[in-house]
C-alpha cells in the first residue's frame, strides 16, 4: 500500500513539475496573434482533410481550424454523439456553402478496423491531410488491447497511426501539396534504447517513460522512412505543448484533479489548432520529406542521435507487426 501510495504521489509531483514548466514557457499574445495573421488568407476550398482523433481535445481545435479555412472535413473517431457535437460546430464556422462535413466510426485501439478503414479510403478520392492526434496518458502498466494484444498506449500513439498512413498514401499521392500531421511528441522525447530486443515493450521494458519515448522516437522513424518512399507527401510530427483538454481522464484520481488544476496554465485547443495548422499551410514544411515542429508550429529540435543507427530495424519491425493485420 505504502510502495504504491508513494508510486501515485511521485508521479503526480513529476506531472507537476512537467506542466508547471511548459506553463511558464506558454508563448505571450504575440506569438498567437502572429500565427493567425500568417494563416488569415490560407483558403483551403476543396481540399480534403481526414483529422483522426478530431472528436475531442486537440484533434477536435485543428478540425476546427481546417473548417474555417474552407476546408472539406472527416473526423473519425469512437464516439457518434461527440462527433455530431463537432459536425455541428465546425459548420458554424464554416466560410464556403459548398463545404461538407462527415463522421466516420473508428476505434483506434482494433488494429484490424484501423487497417481494413485505411485500406477502404485509400483508393478512393483524393485525400490533401491526414491528420492523427489520438492518444490517452494513464499511469498503467503495459496493457494489451483484447483485438492485437499490443500495448493500448502504443496502438493509438504508434502503430494505429502507422498503418493509417501507410493505407492512405494512394489517396495523399492524388494531392497536389499532400501532408501527413501526428501530434505527439517532436523534440520532446528521448530515444528508447531496446528498440532491437523489445521493441512493442511487452518483454519487461515497460515504463511510463519508456512508452512516451518508444511512441516518440518510432513516429520520427517512421514518418521519415514514409518521406522517403513518398517523396510527394510532406510527414510532419508535431508536439502540441501543454493544452487545456480531457487529457488524463483515464489517470488516478489525485493526478487527474492536479493536472485540471493547472490547465489554467495551458493553451486552448483552438490556440493548439492554429499553431499545429501552420503543418498543414506553411510552404516551409510542403513539397514532401519529414517536418520535426515544435509546440508554436516552428521548426524544432533535430531527430534523436540514434535515429540514423535504429531506423531500419524500427521499420521492419513496424512493417512485420501491422502485417498482422492485413
Amino acid at each position: 500500500m505504502t510502495i504504491a501510495r508513494d508510486r501515485v504521489l511521485g508521479l503526480a509531483g513529476l506531472s507537476l513539475l512537467s506542466a508547471i514548466f511548459v506553463g511558464v514557457t506558454m508563448p505571450k499574445g504575440g506569438k498567437i496573434v502572429a500565427s493567425k495573421v500568417e494563416s488569415a488568407t490560407v483558403d483551403m476550398a476543396g481540399r480534403k482533410a481526414l483529422v483522426v482523433g478530431g472528436t475531442s481535445g486537440i484533434g477536435r481545435g485543428i478540425a476546427r481550424r481546417l473548417a474555417v479555412a474552407g476546408a472539406d472535413v472527416t473526423i473519425a473517431g469512437r464516439s457518434e454523439k461527440r462527433g455530431d457535437e463537432v459536425l455541428a460546430e465546425m459548420r458554424s464556422v464554416a466560410t464556403h456553402k459548398s463545404q461538407t462535413f462527415s463522421f466516420a466510426k473508428l476505434d483506434c485501439f482494433n488494429m484490424t478496423e484501423v487497417q481494413q478503414f485505411g485500406t477502404q479510403r485509400g483508393g478512393a478520392e483524393p485525400l490533401d491531410y491526414l491528420v492523427m492526434t489520438q492518444g490517452m496518458a494513464t499511469t498503467q502498466g503495459y496493457t494489451p488491447t483484447e483485438s492485437s494484444g499490443l500495448d493500448q498506449k502504443l496502438t493509438l500513439h504508434y502503430f494505429s497511426r502507422v498503418s493509417l498512413a501507410r493505407s492512405l498514401v494512394p489517396a495523399l499521392e492524388q494531392a497536389k501539396d499532400p501532408r501527413v500531421l501526428s501530434v505527439l511528441s517532436a523534440g520532446v522525447h528521448g530515444a528508447y534504447s531496446h528498440y532491437a530486443e523489445d521493441f512493442d515493450l511487452s518483454g519487461g521494458t515497460y515504463s511510463i517513460k519508456n512508452a512516451a519515448d518508444a511512441a516518440g522516437f518510432y513516429n520520427d522513424i517512421a514518418l521519415d522512412m514514409l518521406s522517403r518512399e513518398h517523396t510527394k507527401v510532406s510527414f510532419v510530427h508535431a508536439a502540441p505543448g501543454f493544452v487545456a483538454t480531457n487529457w488524463g481522464t483515464e489517470m488516478p484520481f489525485v493526478i487527474r484533479k492536479l493536472v485540471r488544476c493547472l490547465q489554467v496554465f495551458g493553451r486552448s485547443k483552438e490556440d493548439c489548432g492554429e499553431y499545429m495548422f501552420k503543418g498543414l499551410h506553411s510552404p516551409r514544411y510542403g513539397g514532401g520529406g519529414l517536418h520535426l515542429l515544435d509546440q508554436y508550429g516552428e521548426p524544432t529540435a533535430t531527430k534523436t542521435p540514434q535515429h540514423d543507427t535504429a531506423a531500419q530495424t524500427v521499420w521492419d519491425k513496424t512493417k512485420a507487426i501491422l502485417a498482422r493485420f492485413v
